[in-house]
Order: C-alpha cells, then structure tokens, then sequence
C-alpha cells in the first residue's frame, strides 16, 4: 500500500509539473498572439497607405475626362478596385467632377478634413473610420486645354479594412499553425522535464528508505538539477548529525552503564570477601563495610549528577529566574571551596571588578559556577593559585576562572564538556569526579543564555570565561 501512495504520489507530481509548464507556455503564446496581431495591423495599415499615396501618383498629369487606358477613368477605376473602396477626385471648388462610384459625381462637397487638406502642408492626411480608412492627398491636375498644370485638386479615397481582416486572418492562420507546433513541443518538453525531476525525487525517496532502515553512514550521492543537489547536501548534512547525535547517545549509555556498573563491581568483590572469609575479624569487618558506604556514596553521586543532567537536558527546563546578587553569590561559593583549597595549599583569590545584579536561577547557577572552581582547585598542582574574577557591561556579566594547574591537552579540549569525558580518568576517580560537572555546567550557562570558553595549556594551566546576559527575555 505504502509504495502505490508513493506511485500514485509520483504520478501526481509528474502531471503537477507538466501542466504547470504548459499553462505557463499557453498563457505566454496567448499574450504573444495578441501582440502580433496589433503589430501586424498596424505594420499592415501603414503599408496600405504608404502604397496609397504611391498608387495615387499614377491620376497626376492626365486628363479627367476620357475612358481610354490612359485616361482617368481607367486608373481611377483601378484603384477602386484595388483598394476595394471608393475613389473621389475634387477640385479646387469642392465640386466632385470624378466619382469612381457613379453616386455624387457633379456634386460639392465641403468639410474640415478637406479644407484642411487642401490648404495643409502635408504630403497626405488619413482618418480613421469604422469600416475603412479615409486617405486624402492634394494633387496636381493638367487639362487637355491648360499648358501648365492646375493645383489645387484632391484625391478622396476609402479604403476598405476587408483587406487588413484577410491579411490577419492569414497571419492568426500562421500564428495557430506556430502556436499548436510549439505547444507540442512543450507538451513533449513538459513530459520530460517532469519525468526527469520525478526520477531525482524518486532517487532521493529510495535513498531515505535505505536511510530509515537504520544506515545512517550512507550519505545520499549528490546528483541531478543544482537545486536537488542543494537539498541533498543539506539533507546529508542533516543525517550526518543524526549519525554524531546515535553516536553519542551509544556512547552515553555505554558510558552510563560501565560508571554504575563499577561501584556495584567493587561493592560486590568486597561483600564476597567478607562472605568467604570466615576468619575475618571485626575490623576487617568495620574496614570493608567502609570501603562499600564510599562505593555507594559514589553511585549515589553518579545517579544524582545524572538525574541533574537529565532534567536541565529538557527544553523545557523549569527555571526559577530571581534577581540575585551575583558577587555574594560567588563570595559564598568560595568560602564553601576555601577549606578545599586549604589542604593542597592552594591559594583561592576572588576580585570583583564592580556590584553585578543579574536575572538568574541561583540554585543552578551556583551549581554551574561550584562545578568550575571545584574543578579548577582539585585538579590543580599541590601550593598552586586559582584566581577567580567577575566583571560587567551593560549587557553581560564574566565570571572568569583562572588556575595553575595540569591544563588540557589539544586533543581534549573539544570533548571536555562531553558527558563522561575525563582527561585524566584515574585522578577523576581519587577526586570523587563523575565526569558530568562540566556537561552539566554547560547546560546551565545555555538555558541562561550565556556561554562558556576555554583557554588551556597543557601543564600550563586552565582559563574558563562565562557570559551570561544581565537581564532575561
């Protein structure tokens, strides 16, 4: 069932996309036919009456009466004929001595247009009517009886617009003839176009179903149109922190499972010993019932590290925001540390450069910034400082955590806010450390908003740099 939706899904797509191509081309062929349609009635009325006035030429230096194939008669006729409209030739009194319809002939005729003509500039004046077009030209006129010629005389001439419909009917003929020619070529170039973009799309669909079956490690290749190589490039790199975050989740519970496996481990060998050692006295006794209290203390601290880690891990995180002071705040953290301090011989000093009030969550804070100092006085050189500072702008308040100790090595430092992640794995133990402090100051400092640098030199020491926003929201 699941691959005919996809079938029919595809299928769907295909005609989508052709027929979005080929609405797309008809509506532009349409807007085209339209505007050759107004171009070639324009062009051709143009040449009507460019030809008009040419033609026009023929009736100068004739006589007006006569039938013969020279006289006026003759070529009047014709250009009746040929213009399928009507010829008129008036003179200079707006008497129509020449009327190629036989209706007016002998009659005056005066209007604006022919005074105008008559008495313009012009070469020739047209005016458009309904179902022809009017072309008036002043010519001149020699009489058999007159040596020289007569002006003043006009050619009235309509021209019937029959012409310019044939002439476009002709032209929509060839621009259907184009247009249906094109659209077949669309249609076929649509088809494929939509089969070539289905067939990408089907590629990247088999490449997910290989994905949801759990391999991860099999990018998809990137091929095909830029835009699907895009997706794919985004879509790899979306699985490729998919396969980091399955990675590192594998790793968690790997790590999980050996940190809560250990305590019981040693809990176990301890209890077995005094159970098969039936000599053993009540000092022996009191000595491995100690070292059991130490191990359960340990996973006791694991368990509550973990449910910490867990609960800040939610988005939505309850934070119980309060506006504190941020210096009593670290001046209580480093009393609490101070005794610490003290038996390593470890000079613990704390500078504030200013009073410092901030929205925050204490209790996590205080957490947050324990976890750094702590860090910085236990993993520290026997005799050696920890300097801590805190400072403001008008935006953001540092807490800076400086220390002499062992430093981090480069190949560390990107995992030391990694669950678990310990540089020195047997000194975590002898401090009591579970390997989340770090992770779980880091998920405090980012639900505050803020976040956390590194500087380290291996045997050098350490330098941690906390921003956190002064107000929240």
């Amino acid at each position: 069932m699941q691959q005919d939706n996809k079938k029919i899904n595809r299928i769907s797509l295909r005609i989508f996309i052709a027929v979005a191509i080929i609405i797309t081309a008809v509506g532009l062929l349409w807007i085209f036919s339209v505007v050759s349609e107004h171009i070639y009635s324009d062009r051709y009325e143009k040449q009507l009456i460019a030809d008009a006035d040419r033609d026009t030429e023929l009736l100068k230096d004739i006589e007006v009466i006569g039938a013969d194939e020279g006289s006026s008669d003759y070529r009047i006729d014709m250009l009746s004929s040929l213009y399928a409209g009507r010829v008129m030739i008036v003179d200079s009194d707006y008497r129509i001595i020449k009327d190629s319809a036989d209706r007016n002939q002998g009659e005056y005729i005066v209007s604006e247009k022919l005074i105008t003509a008559m008495t313009g500039t012009e070469d020739y004046y047209t005016y458009e009517q309904e179902d022809y077009i009017q072309f008036i030209k002043r010519i001149d006129y020699k009489d058999s009886a007159d040596t020289e010629a007569s002006p003043g005389r006009l050619v009235v001439m309509h021209i019937s617009k029959e012409s310019i419909s044939t002439m476009l009917e002709d032209a929509h003929d060839t621009i259907r003839l184009a247009i249906l020619i094109i659209v077949l070529i669309i249609i076929a170039v649509a088809i494929l176009i939509s089969a070539v973009s289905v067939r990408d799309i089907r590629y990247i669909n088999d490449q997910i179903d290989i994905l949801q079956n759990g391999h991860l490690d099999q990018p998809i290749e990137e091929k095909g149109f830029k835009e699907y190589r895009n997706l794919i490039e985004n879509y790899n790199d979306t699985i490729k922190k998919l396969s980091e975050i399955d990675t590192s989740r594998q790793e968690f519970v790997s790590n999980v499972s050996h940190e809560l496996k250990t305590p019981i481990t040693s809990m176990k060998v301890l209890a077995d010993s005094l159970v098969q050692n039936e000599a053993a006295d009540l000092d022996m006794y009191k000595e491995f019932m100690s070292d059991i209290v130490d191990e359960i203390d340990r996973e006791s601290k694991i368990i509550n590290d973990l449910l910490t880690l867990v609960r800040m891990d939610k988005q939505s995180a309850e934070m119980n925001m309060s506006s504190i002071s941020i210096n009593e705040l670290l001046e209580v953290i480093i009393k609490r540390v101070t005794p610490i301090a003290e038996t390593r011989n470890i000079d613990l000093s704390y500078e504030s450069f200013k009073d410092v009030v901030a929205d925050v969550d204490e209790v996590k804070l205080s957490l947050a910034l324990s976890n750094i100092i702590e860090n910085a006085v236990k993993y520290n050189i026997d005799n050696g400082w920890v300097k801590v500072s805190l400072n403001a702008d008008h935006k953001y308040f540092y807490v800076k955590v400086a220390d002499s100790g062992v430093g981090i090595p480069d190949d560390c430092k990107d995992r030391v806010f990694d669950r678990f992640f310990r540089v020195d794995k047997a000194r975590s133990r002898d401090t009591g450390g579970t390997g989340l402090g770090l992770a779980i100051t880091k998920n405090v400092i980012g639900l505050h908003g803020g976040t956390i640098k590194l500087y380290s030199e291996s045997g050098v020491g350490t330098t941690f740099t906390i921003r956190i926003p002064l107000k929240q929201g």
